[in-house]
């Protein structure tokens, strides 16, 4: 399951981390203080994709732009969109940006865990963009 901005919600470990349980949902927490540097609360660690039902996001994803534009519009994801540069996606791919540095400072396990599905985002969402013949992508019909 991919997000807005490419992000692969399904590699996200807080993706119905609730379901996991408040086990999980402390692992994931205290990963997260030590790689990232978030506090937080492990009872916030949930999320069902960033295109799903309002009630089911992680609070963070209730405020990017990019988003709340795609569910209006009805895409899947940024990539069904005609435009071709916009401020909101540039904004929410550019929190992801750093992800690759960080991690390539941690273990190949921590890295599939915490880090691997928000690596590659602009690649995934770019690859995800129907083509035009002149190259450029095309608008949802």
């Amino acid at each position: 399951m991919i997000s807005a901005c490419g992000v692969m919600c399904s590699e996200c470990p807080a993706y119905h981390a609730a379901e996991k349980g408040v086990a999980y949902q402390r692992r994931i927490a205290a990963a997260w203080r030590r790689i990232y540097g978030l506090k937080e609360p492990a009872a916030n660690i949930s999320c069902g994709g960033c295109l799903g039902p309002e009630r089911d996001l992680f609070h963070t994803s209730r405020r990017c732009k990019a988003r709340r534009c795609c569910v209006r519009n009805g895409f899947g994801s940024c990539g069904e969109c005609p435009m071709e540069a916009c401020a909101d996606l540039e904004h929410a791919q550019a929190v992801w940006d750093g992800v690759p540095e960080i991690g390539a400072k941690l273990s190949a396990a921590d890295f599939a865990r915490y880090a691997r599905g928000y690596c590659g985002h602009r690649e995934r969402l770019g690859a995800a963009r129907p083509l035009r013949p002149t190259g450029r992508a095309q608008p949802p019909r």
